[in-house]
């Protein structure tokens, strides 16, 4: 049966991830931003999410109610494991509207199907593809089974959001035959005049900002940036993150002959990456498979030119090549290279594309993407009230 919507009360939202607090990957910064702005607008935001050793088993967190279950780490990441007792506890006394589910997982898995037997409306959004999940090499040979295990959870859904159109067509060529809703990310820093800048040396810098791993293709930004250094000898590559190809890309570096040129500056809080976003010249993206980077929003946002690889499914949607940045070959260093040389070269290009950019990031803001899923809340709420049990 699926509750009456409520006409008097503020909408309790329960948001279900592996990654949240603290975050580690851009869903877990895109959960906080969209979090932190429900509770802004009056609405009941709980979390469920994983526990670390360190983690008490719930907590607040800027006005949202945190509920951490056993977890497990796999690959570097933290994966939850509640018992489905445990969810039917917390979705009961937390009197939950709605569940919206941001990872593909075990932890998925036993949410849907206790708030389905609860009659809840749910979501899920639709941040990794099975490409990205199985960049560990034993886990390439699941791939095919986890792609199905994926279009199976979001069939389970009564709507899935993509925060990128043209998702929308490899979805459902992979068999998702539920409504699909285009909303984007959220960016969420502040004014970026007030973010004091860091040390520069009258270098000319270079940008990556993200995971450490086989996906985000770094080999090809180091090959790229060895030509660059040839012919702008006081080019830096900045590269903030950290993961499990960080000790092999520091030895390729060396090999490149740019190790002294590249700064490994590994994980970032926000404050200090705004610093870094704040004061690189060009904003770089290498990846072999992403959705819609978080990242290359935020560069937008301080109003960086960037460059994208044509193998991001919204590359196009978010970079125009000439007015915003440029779209590269994936597996061409030569091509990233004259890219680079060429903003290099062109003071006044760049700060023309940073300003277009940082016009097309001022639409993507905590606030309006929150709202644009509060608007989808209500619709799929409303459409239970008339046809009850429709994702059960």
């Amino acid at each position: 049966m699926t509750k009456d919507m409520p006409s008097s009360r503020p909408l309790t939202v329960c948001l279900v991830s592996d990654d949240a607090i603290p975050a580690m990957t851009g869903v877990g910064t895109h959960i906080q931003l969209i979090a932190r702005e429900m509770v802004a607008r009056g609405q009941r935001v709980v979390l469920i999410t994983t526990r670390r050793a360190d983690h008490p088993a719930f907590e607040e967190w800027e006005g949202v109610r945190v509920h951490r279950v056993p977890s497990i780490r796999v690959f570097g990441f933290y994966q939850g494991l509640p018992s489905k007792r445990r969810i039917r506890d917390i979705l009961t006394a937390e009197g939950v509207d709605l569940v919206h589910h941001h990872y593909a997982s075990l932890m998925m898995k036993r949410v849907l199907a206790v708030a389905a037997q609860l009659g809840l409306p749910q979501l899920s959004t639709h941040h990794f593809s099975a490409e990205v999940l199985t960049q560990p090499l034993v886990m390439r040979p699941m791939r095919g089974i986890i792609r199905a295990q994926m279009v199976a959870y979001s069939n389970r859904c009564d709507v899935v959001v993509v925060p990128s159109s043209s998702l929308s067509e490899r979805l459902r060529a992979d068999g998702v035959t539920v409504p699909l809703k285009h909303i984007s990310n959220p960016v969420g820093f502040g004014d970026p005049a007030a973010v004091s800048p860091a040390e520069r040396n009258g270098a000319f810098i270079v940008l990556y900002a993200g995971r450490l791993g086989p996906e985000k293709n770094i080999g090809l930004l180091l090959r790229a940036f060895q030509q660059v250094h040839r012919i702008v000898p006081d080019a830096r590559l900045w590269i903030a993150g950290r993961g499990p190809t960080g000790p092999s890309l520091e030895a390729l570096a060396g090999e490149l002959g740019v190790r002294d040129q590249v700064d490994f500056l590994g994980f970032l809080d926000p404050a200090m990456l705004a610093t870094r976003y704040r004061s690189c010249d060009l904003f770089v993206l290498p990846s072999v498979e992403e959705a819609q980077p978080l990242v290359v929003l935020e560069a937008m946002w301080f109003s960086k030119p960037v460059i994208v690889t044509r193998a991001i499914a919204a590359a196009r949607e978010m970079v125009e090549p000439g007015v915003t940045g440029q779209i590269v070959d994936p597996a061409d260093p030569a091509d990233l290279a004259e890219r680079i040389i060429a903003f290099a070269q062109d003071e006044a290009g760049r700060q023309q594309m940073g300003a277009a950019g940082r016009e097309r990031a001022a639409h993507y803001t905590p606030a309006a993407i929150a709202g644009e899923l509060l608007d989808l809340y209500a619709d799929v709420r409303r459409q239970r009230s008339v046809t009850p049990g429709a994702s059960s």
